[in-house]
């Protein structure tokens, strides 16, 4: 096999936390299936020889719309749709076909990801405790605090000091764990009534033992979210990506696409996160490398609310975007919860968007990425829209159509990134 494996585990964040931190209340758990079957979605960076290791097997539907679309790769299911990191419980004839391969590129780097690559001899991973360090909001936010960066908040390790630190944020605070990611752990205190909730549920966790570390910020009168991204080497040298607008529900990630025109100057933001980016391969990191940022109201940047040391939605979007660049076609990544009729799944999605579907080259179209678990009585899709600039709002309105097709319907469609 001339290429790499590809796997991955998406709630790479609960390996990384400390088993000893408090947590905040209402956080909810690990994310279940519709997490667990997003190791999908990292077919959309395969080249052709790679290998994909996902943890169930894959709808031959979606496959093949891939294959359409140009996405090649070679795949094979762990058989363990739930219950650890992926990395963890892999079959031993999943091992031996996983060893014709030259190395190993994960979704993000956890122990048993060290485990497994030390398992078949490969040094293509980084160290596993930089990985940790770099992925705290609480390192990132050091670091933007030492740089003299706008948008720096305070860590708090006592529950006194999280009362005075959210006491002091003129308006409504956010209260950030260390290792939370898109919308889980992160909590808006907006009123007494709901800080005091939180001090008690703290309280009780200290009191048994736990401590506490979490990140508060104020609530930023937000125009835009963005991301940024880069590739660090092992010799600290970096290449540029680029920048991905992003949509969000709350603090929870919907859809990746385009930044529009004149949104932020990406050669003064680059130079804004070069710092950072020092900072990082100081640690020891290498990999891809996502910067969320955001832009205010008052048309100031907030270069980094956290960095993310693993790949992620916004550089899936990047990649799909530069194998379309050359057509003069834009991606959108957009997510879709759907409520799903009986006896219905990701393949009469497919086949529902008929002509709509992208079939390479320069026909815009739309590709679905992931599903292959979807059923009755719902859930969650990824597909990626392929157009031209000013084109998304025709493109949606195809994609509503073909889920109504398919015998299902949308909780929301996210407005345009």
């Amino acid at each position: 096999m001339s290429g790499r494996v590809r796997l991955g585990t998406f709630d790479a964040e609960s390996w990384w936390r400390p088993a000893d931190l408090a947590a905040l209340p209402a956080v909810p758990g690990g994310g279940g299936a519709a997490v667990a079957g997003m190791d999908e979605l990292l077919a959309g960076f395969c080249r052709p020889g790679d290998l994909l290791v996902t943890r169930g097997p894959m709808d031959p539907a979606l496959v093949d719309g891939l294959a359409e679309a140009g996405v090649h790769f070679g795949r094979v299911d762990a058989g363990t749709p739930s219950g650890g990191p992926v990395e963890r419980r892999l079959p031993d004839p999943v091992v031996a076909q996983m060893g014709e391969a030259e190395g190993l590129v994960p979704y993000a780097v956890l122990p048993d990801t060290v485990a497994l690559a030390e398992r078949m001899g490969w040094d293509d991973l980084p160290d596993l405790d930089a990985v940790i360090a770099v992925n705290s909001k609480t390192w990132s936010n050091e670091v933007v605090r030492r740089l003299g960066l706008p948008g720096a908040g305070r860590v708090v390790r006592t529950v006194d000091d999280l009362v005075a630190a959210v006491s002091e944020v003129d308006g409504a605070a956010v209260v950030k764990d260390p290792y939370g990611v898109s919308g889980r752990a992160i909590l808006e205190v907006g009123t007494p009534g709901v800080l005091a909730a939180v001090v008690r549920v703290l309280r009780k966790q200290v009191e048994a033992g736990k401590r506490v570390e979490l990140l508060v910020q104020p609530k930023f009168a937000k125009r835009h979210d963005f991301s940024g991204h880069l590739v660090v080497d092992r010799g600290g040298n970096w290449e540029w990506l680029g920048v991905q607008a992003m949509t969000n529900r709350g603090f929870r990630h919907l859809e990746s696409g385009p930044v529009p025109p004149g949104l932020v100057d990406e050669d003064g933001y680059r130079r804004a996160l070069t710092g950072v980016v020092e900072a990082v391969a100081e640690t020891g990191y290498f990999g891809p490398i996502g910067v969320d940022s955001m832009l205010l109201d008052d048309g100031r940047v907030v270069p980094v609310l956290e960095v993310n040391a693993r790949h992620s939605l916004g550089l899936l979007t990047r990649t799909l975007d530069l194998r379309v660049a050359h057509h003069g076609l834009r991606c959108h990544l957009t997510q879709l919860d759907l409520v799903v009729g009986p006896d219905r799944g990701v393949a009469d999605l497919v086949r529902a968007l008929g002509a709509a579907s992208y079939r390479g080259g320069e026909d815009a179209g739309v590709t679905v990425l992931s599903g292959s678990a979807l059923t009755s009585p719902g859930g969650r899709v990824y597909v990626a829209v392929f157009c031209r600039q000013g084109e998304l709002p025709l493109w949606r309105d195809r994609l509503r159509a073909a889920v109504a097709a398919a015998g299902m319907s949308t909780r929301g469609v996210p407005d345009a990134a």
